[in-house]
């Protein structure tokens, strides 16, 4: 854990080390305003995702607390120029992401929330805190998607969340054996944001495409972040490639499909250098356009390994992985763990440009129709299936 630490050092930056100083400067205002809130009886939620989002399990899980029990001191972090902003502000009790006052109700906060690892003022100093010094571990991780890979980055010893919420069955026996939490951590709940997922207008002219990020390619100061290294890798080439494939365009444009890519946010620092010039093909981020929005219309989805296939999989809508880089991504990126993307998964695997494009034909054809198997593999991965996932992370909370 040593050595992790001072790898972890390179990536500082120099607000990481101001926020020390803002750290010991803010303490001690911190714990009187907590112990004044302990005297009065004062509970305190404090809820986010990203510093600049607010469409994950986080928002929808506020949005519930908000409109059912208003009672409740709960509190949503948010940056105040995020796209996001002005939705969440209509709930009131809003705070700067970043500002003092954020730094203020973190540290006396009695319940912190949020879909992030980290989901806090500074990630850095508050990993050191939570992790090796064991402070202020009163937080609800409510994920941004449903685990099912061996996540080692989520075990207890390298988080030390009190609640951990799955969204499913499968999910929640893993994390409970594996991971390492006490049995009472771990709770089977539901994701918040399945509770948005119903009666959704679906555009049969519409497909997704979403593949998640790679650890080589994600941080800033990796040498892979460079330009040239990225336009070389295996990612940018084969999804580049399918992007751009004649036959897949003049089959789209003939029958007037629009095809949504979305990059993984680690990813989408790197849009730029995609190519792409064909009106139906739209590249898009998280500031132009809402992801679960994305993921309702969608009739079609196309990832790799990205979890948001899960979402998917709820509505019974049909996906496909394409997975070219498999052995290397189980490599230097996730192990495999519960979750069988041949014997588990929704849709079918495959790893050839030309197979994926003849699928995404042979879906469109058949007016998005699913294989029975894959229909069932649905059904038994999602017990709980229904909109009383916030109501049963609200009530799981309470009981601490």
């Amino acid at each position: 854990m040593i050595r992790q630490f001072l790898d972890s050092l390179k990536y500082l930056k120099i607000k990481d080390f101001v926020a020390i100083f803002e750290f010991l400067v803010l303490l001690l205002p911190a714990l009187l305003f907590k112990l004044i809130n302990k005297i009065r009886k004062k509970d305190i939620w404090l809820i986010c995702e990203n510093s600049d989002a607010a469409r994950d399990n986080g928002y929808h899980f506020f949005k519930y607390i908000r409109e059912n029990h208003p009672n409740v001191n709960v509190y949503y972090a948010i940056d105040k120029i995020s796209p996001d902003y002005k939705k969440v502000k209509k709930y009131g009790n809003i705070i700067e992401y970043g500002s003092i006052k954020h730094w203020i109700y973190y540290l006396a906060a009695t319940k912190n929330i949020s879909t992030q690892k980290s989901g806090n003022p500074n990630p850095p100093l508050f990993y050191v805190l939570h992790v090796y010094f064991k402070l202020f571990n009163n937080r609800v991780y409510l994920k941004h998607g449903i685990v099912k890979d061996d996540a080692k980055y989520l075990y207890y010893d390298k988080t030390y969340f009190r609640t951990i919420t799955c969204g499913a069955k499968k999910e929640y026996e893993y994390i409970k054996e594996k991971f390492g939490y006490p049995s009472e951590n771990v709770k089977y709940t539901g994701l918040a944001r399945f509770d948005n997922l119903y009666n959704n207008k679906v555009n049969k002219k519409q497909i997704l495409i979403m593949p998640t990020w790679r650890t080589s390619l994600g941080r800033e100061k990796n040498i892979l972040s460079k330009k040239e290294n990225f336009i070389d890798s295996v990612y940018f080439k084969s999804w580049n490639s399918l992007l751009n494939d004649k036959k897949l365009l003049n089959y789209i444009n003939k029958n007037n499909i629009t095809i949504y890519f979305y990059p993984h946010h680690n990813m989408q620092k790197y849009i730029k250098y995609f190519n792409i010039d064909n009106e139906n093909i739209k590249v898009v981020d998280n500031s132009c356009i809402d992801i679960q929005t994305l993921l309702k219309t969608s009739s079609l989805l196309i990832t790799d390994y990205s979890s948001v296939y899960m979402d998917f999989a709820y509505m019974e809508k049909p996906i496909i992985y394409y997975q070219f880089d498999y052995d290397e991504y189980r490599k230097n990126q996730l192990n495999e763990g519960y979750f069988s993307y041949e014997e588990d998964g929704f849709g079918k695997v495959l790893k050839n440009k030309d197979k994926v494009i003849s699928k995404i034909i042979y879906y469109i054809n058949n007016s998005y129709q699913i294989e029975k198997k894959y229909i069932k593999r649905m059904k038994d991965f999602y017990p709980l299936h229904d909109q009383n996932n916030s109501k049963r992370i609200y009530e799981e909370i309470k009981k601490w």
